[in-house]
């Protein structure tokens, strides 16, 4: 197959450089085209060189990606070598080694994936993993502002969960529920809430299972709406996360959401928009789906449910 790499190179382990990917891809029987991720020529690579493109990078990266080939029906190789590997942990693969997946490319199953759309001031956003308002919101923008030390210094990607998951916890501790005009598929769902997570597989943020076995090509939105009733179970979930999120918080599946507030973070992936970007009055967000418009190669084939593990 003719594979385009695109490469975040500050991922991953020193084995994994530019040039052991070519090698590896190149051994197993494939003709690779190498990019680095910030070089925008593999976006024109996509049209007549490539029959798969693999990522080889975190959630970041696979999501910028996946952004250039949606609806393009060519198939994502995901080579995860990111931190929480959201992605590829509803593929299954997250836990495979690099050489046992390339290895395994001729024989994969191919499975379609939903891109979500995130429509606001700032135009049409596609997603992969969610949108949401609330403490991921504000946990993401205060690590993208450099006032989340703890992460940043821990050295490995165990260490950068952990402490993400406890910069969540404390933020989770002192702030206030925030309201929010809230519609699911024309249904009031208006209130007060400290988290509001629409997720297109279940999962976000440092491994945060919100939806432990949702479906990413069933055309859905898994909407996650954490209340002051409900607090107490995300703030058990933070500090044990061997427990999957979605224990005791209300999911409800939709396709499409309506959001508006008065200035609040919003998180798109891991992007941050600050409501204080708009100027005056309430923000209003819709939320909806592109059902299938993704590929993703799959070791394991005939897949009848895809879990987020």
């Amino acid at each position: 197959m003719r594979v385009v790499i695109v490469h975040n190179s500050s991922a991953g382990e020193p084995q994994h450089s530019g040039d052991a990917l070519v090698r590896l891809i190149r051994g197993a029987g494939h003709d690779p085209a190498y990019f680095p991720v910030n070089d925008d020529a593999w976006k024109g690579a996509l049209d007549g060189f490539a029959e798969v493109v693999a990522v080889a990078g975190g959630d970041g990266t696979v999501e910028e990606v996946a952004r250039a080939v949606a609806g393009r029906q060519l198939p994502i190789a995901v080579l995860p070598l990111g931190t929480a590997n959201n992605i590829s942990r509803a593929l299954g693969q997250a836990d495979i080694q690099i050489e046992e997946l390339v290895a395994g490319w001729a024989g994969a199953s191919r499975q379609p994936f939903d891109v979500g759309l995130a429509r606001g001031p700032w135009g049409t956003f596609r997603f992969l993993e969610s949108v949401g308002a609330g403490l991921l919101a504000d946990g993401i923008a205060e690590i993208k502002a450099g006032g989340a030390g703890d992460v940043r210094r821990a050295g490995n990607a165990g260490d950068q969960m952990a402490a993400a998951r406890r910069l969540f916890h404390r933020l989770l501790g002192s702030m206030a529920a925030m309201r929010f005009s809230l519609s699911l598929d024309g249904r009031d769902r208006s209130g007060e809430y400290v988290l509001i997570e629409a997720l297109n597989f279940g999962a976000a943020g440092p491994n945060l299972r919100f939806v432990p076995r949702a479906e990413p090509s069933d055309g859905l939105l898994d909407v996650v709406l954490v209340d002051e009733r409900h607090r107490r179970h995300l703030a058990q979930h933070l500090s044990s996360p061997m427990n999957p999120a979605g224990a005791g918080l209300p999911v409800y599946q939709t396709r499409h959401v309506r959001l508006s507030s008065e200035r609040c973070n919003l998180h798109m992936d891991g992007n941050v928009w600050s409501g204080r970007e708009a100027g005056e009055g309430p923000i209003v967000i819709d939320l909806s789906v592109e059902p299938k418009a993704l590929t993703f190669l799959r070791l394991k084939p005939d897949p009848t449910t895809l879990v987020v593990q």
